[in-house]
């Protein structure tokens, strides 16, 4: 059993709203015995998790336009938008490298959520070390369907755990978590919109995660219901934006990225302590 898990939610560019509270959590010294993350909640996990204060805002603010990261160029070169095998090669293991060692000395559960593409169902990866480049739990829980092709474990294929499990609190509660906190890209009141049609009939080679993606909205919303009922009953303690943050999941403006991180970071250091009680209660 753990006392209190950390659930991380996606949101592509807008996870730097997540990497603005945990930077701020690293600095005042909050520590929890599991986290899950999902997409750029795995990323930020990761580098939370080796104590790499500002990596994922550096990594974002600074690469977030170059063209090795997200391009039609990439598109026509390598059919994918977003060029994972830089992503997760040069990027996160030679500009901006993970402290391995830091990561390996914490004692924390890491959970990885990805989408099988042949079944289209939630699957869940513990890495124990990320020094095999590539890092493939990771990547796969930030493959985005369509931006990318997917990423081949064990002869299968995964794509984002957006797809399926968004908001994984229920899989940190059924993992032993007696309660969590749960960190959320979105503002309360959010309610998340159908998959565009168009966008879905493009997902030919596999149905039942067109049919995931098609149904996703349901689910999250009926995930964020879920996160009302386990808070209601003293389980889970959730950070938000306070309002809407006006920002896509592949968000290019810098200048809008970084005044998010600035307000995720002052609302960290603002409930740092109380989170800290929290996960220690």
């Amino acid at each position: 059993m753990y006392k209190c898990g950390l659930v991380l939610e996606g949101g592509g560019s807008r996870g730097i709203y997540t990497s603005g509270i945990l930077d701020a959590f690293i600095e005042k010294g909050v520590e929890f015995p599991y986290v899950i993350g999902v997409s750029m909640g795995a990323c930020n996990a990761a580098s939370f998790l080796g104590k790499n204060s500002r990596r994922q805002h550096d990594i974002i603010i600074d690469y977030i336009n170059d063209k090795r990261y997200m391009s039609f160029s990439n598109l026509l070169k390598k059919g994918e938008y977003l060029d994972s095998d830089w992503l997760f090669g040069e990027l996160s293991y030679d500009i901006s490298p993970l402290d391995q060692e830091e990561f390996e000395k914490s004692k924390t559960v890491l959970c990885c959520v990805v989408t099988n593409a042949k079944t289209g169902k939630p699957e869940y990866l513990y890495p124990k070390s990320l020094r095999e480049r590539g890092c493939v739990e990771v990547r796969a829980s930030c493959s985005l369907p369509l931006a990318t092709k997917g990423v081949e474990i064990g002869g299968e294929v995964y794509f984002d755990g957006g797809v399926s499990d968004s908001i994984p609190l229920e899989r940190a509660l059924e993992d032993g978590c007696k309660k969590a906190v749960v960190i959320l890209t979105q503002h309360k009141g959010f309610v998340k919109k159908p998959y565009n049609e168009n966008a879905l009939k493009a997902i030919r080679k596999y149905p039942l995660l067109r049919e995931a993606l098609a149904d996703r909205h349901n689910l999250y919303n009926a995930q964020l219901e879920y996160v009302d009922m386990i808070v209601q009953q003293g389980r889970a303690f959730v950070i938000q934006p306070p309002t809407e943050l006006d920002c896509s999941t592949l968000e290019k403006s810098t200048a809008k990225l970084e005044a998010i991180y600035r307000l995720a970071y002052r609302q960290g250091l603002e409930i740092a302590e109380s989170v800290k009680e929290y996960v220690n209660s």
